[in-house]
């Protein structure tokens, strides 16, 4: 049941998402992350009211190289958290990776979760919070030629 207003989670949307979090300039490899979407098939698209969703890369995916090196364990290793025009109202974006150190999920939730997706959430300003292993500094003075240039490999 779509509710008016309020942004229905669907294959589209998992695409819109992971190709703003690769564009950002915070993250250090964001062409990677957007082929290993692209090259993965999406187990799960949550229907909680986020935009989060699950994916698996197939057995002997053709990607050049993992996102973190292979582990005993996956998790988050990237954060990115905005503001949004709405006061008090915040955006945030975590990348997941499976133990071989590849993207396993991508969480996409409004105000922590505490509320459903809008339709067009509009972000206000630069990240507030960036955290994580794919995390990479960026000086306020350069953010806009970085983010010309974000499609830079691990």
């Amino acid at each position: 049941m779509e509710t008016w207003g309020l942004m229905t989670n669907n294959l589209s949307i998992a695409r819109t998402w992971t190709e703003f979090v690769a564009a950002r300039p915070e993250l250090k490899c964001g062409e990677l992350f957007l082929q290993q979407f692209k090259a993965g098939e999406i187990t799960r698209l949550c229907d909680c009211g986020c935009n989060s969703y699950e994916i698996k890369l197939p057995h002997g995916a053709a990607t050049t190289a993992s996102l973190i090196p292979s582990g005993e364990h996956g998790g988050c290793v990237f954060q990115l958290e905005f503001q949004t025009e709405e006061w008090g109202k915040t955006v945030s974006f975590s990348i997941f990776v499976d133990n071989n150190g590849n993207l396993s999920g991508l969480d996409v939730d409004y105000c922590g979760n505490s509320f459903p997706m809008p339709e067009k959430p509009r972000l206000s300003g630069p990240p507030f919070h960036v955290y994580g292993t794919l995390a990479r500094e960026v000086q306020p003075s350069s953010q806009p030629d970085a983010a010309r240039n974000a499609a830079q490999r691990c």
